[in-house]
Parts: structure tokens; sequence; C-alpha cells
């Protein structure tokens, strides 16, 4: 990991001189490769970078400039970063659409890119995992009745961020088995 990363270092540095960068100042060009290590380790989206910036000690007006600069060289792309949080939550997690919705609103990520994520998520793999959280719930769950596993289940899944109409298409297959 130590490798990679001073080698990651080492092309940030060499990109910066070969890209005249020559109008930013020392402090500005310091902050741009921080920047440019911290997205290239893992997806981000440009208010996580502009929190992380303001942690670093940068001005309103050098977050601007960077963030824009990160865009152009596509260090920062919100449609790629919202496909990748919803596969990742969606798929990984076991998240539901309004969970991960309401986390991608919070990241202040636009509505045309959180729309495209989720449109990213196959269909079948989200209900499959839906099903499979479902399954394994109903498994652990001790009630009096079918009416008490149900509610129990349907309080589960609807805390994970799965739409009723979802919840109750799964609810019927899992309690009859």
């Amino acid at each position: 990991i130590f490798i990679f990363s001073v080698s990651l270092q080492s092309e940030v540095y060499r990109m910066e001189m070969a890209d005249g960068a020559e109008n930013m100042n020392d402090s500005t060009m310091a902050l741009l490769g921080r920047a440019r290590v911290y997205c290239a380790s893992d997806e981000q989206c440009a208010s996580a970078v502009r929190q992380k910036l303001r942690a670093w000690g940068a001005d309103g007006c050098q977050v601007d400039d960077i963030v824009d600069r990160l865009t152009d060289e596509g260090y920062l792309d919100e449609e790629r970063y919202a496909r990748a949080y919803c596969e990742s939550k969606m798929l990984r997690s076991g998240w539901g659409r309004l969970k991960v919705a309401y986390q991608l609103r919070l990241k202040q990520l636009p509505r045309a890119a959180v729309d495209a994520g989720m449109a990213a998520v196959d269909d079948e793999a989200y209900m499959a995992v839906l099903e499979q959280a479902a399954m394994k719930k109903a498994a652990t769950l001790r009630g009096a009745d079918d009416a008490e596993r149900r509610r129990k289940l349907t309080a589960f899944l609807a805390q994970r961020g799965y739409t009723m109409d979802e919840i109750n298409q799964v609810i019927t297959k899992t309690l009859q088995q």
C-alpha cells in the first residue's frame, strides 16, 4: 500500500507540473495535490471533497477552484459516484431505494445523478437482496401469530429503506415459506 501511495503521489506531482498550474499559489497547489490523492484512492462526491478541503484549511475561493479543477480533470464525477454508491449500498449492504436516495440527497448530489445511480442497479439483483434479507430476518422472528411476524418484518424492511410495494411483494412470499 505504501509503494502505491508513493507512486500515486509522484504521478500527481508530475501531472501538476505538466498541466500549467502557474496561476495557482503554492498552498492551493499543495491542497490540490492532496485532493487528487484523496479522490484517486476512493470514489468521492464534491461535498465530501469540499468538507475535507475546509478541514485542511482551505478558504472558500480555494475550495471552489480546486473542486472545479478536480471535476475538469475527471477526479470528481457526481454520476459515477452515485452509481458506485447505489451499487454498494443496495446490493452489498442491503439498503432500500428510499434510504439510498435520502443519503445521496444529504451528500448534496444533483437529482439527475441520483436518478442515474438508481437506474444503474439491476432490479433482479436488488429484489434478490431484498428477498434474502427478508428470509434471514423471518427466520429469527418470534411472534404469537402471522400478523405479529408480518408487522415485525415490515418494520425491519421499512427501516432498511424499502418501499411498501417492495415490502408487501416480498413478505407474502417469505411468510408462506
